[in-house]
């Protein structure tokens, strides 16, 4: 089980790895949300409930950040934030064994609370920020594919970073 449960994480490093590549703030949502349907299937399989519960609650956040244009979302955004954010603590928290399973709870609040915001940029770096918690979780609970991603990942939003954030194209203005 062991085996198959890492071939799954590493398929889902390879869609979250892919995620923080995409330019616009949907594809990112969009890739982030299947990679995390598949990193569900590895918790399964290592018994590590509490990961696949969170990430369950990651994907619900994450789609309703993707919708946050719609009309009663807009309306109620931070009624809505709170309440998702409310949920995903209070599912880690009834999940509680050790100190352990408070690192998914801050990685997920992190990862889909960028979500909510419109600057890819700021979402690159919230994301950036959360990744660390889940390598963690992942390398105590053996989901060593996921420790895998979470380090692809930091490089890929780094890359990120660097190529939309840091790096400045030559606008029309300085050709000669």
């Amino acid at each position: 089980m062991d085996k198959i449960a890492f071939v799954v994480g590493i398929l889902a490093v390879a869609l979250y790895f892919i995620g923080y590549l995409q330019k616009e703030r949907i594809k990112i949502i969009i890739v982030n949300a299947t990679s995390r349907l598949l990193y569900i299937i590895q918790y399964i399989l290592l018994g590590a409930f509490e990961g696949a519960v969170l990430d369950i609650a990651g994907i619900i956040s994450s789609l309703l950040a993707g919708k946050k244009n719609i009309a009663f979302i807009k309306k109620h955004t931070r009624l809505v934030m709170l309440l998702v954010n409310l949920l995903i603590v209070a599912m880690g928290l009834l999940l509680y064994e050790n100190v352990y399973s408070l690192l998914p709870i801050a990685g997920v609040l992190l990862h889909t609370g960028a979500f909510w915001i419109d600057d890819e940029r700021v979402i690159r770096i919230i994301s950036f920020l959360g990744s660390p918690f889940w390598l963690v979780y992942n390398f105590v609970s053996g989901a060593y594919g996921s420790c895998i991603g979470d380090v692809l990942s930091m490089i890929s939003i780094a890359i990120s970073m660097y190529r939309y954030d840091i790096k400045k194209s030559p606008s029309a203005t300085d050709v000669r």
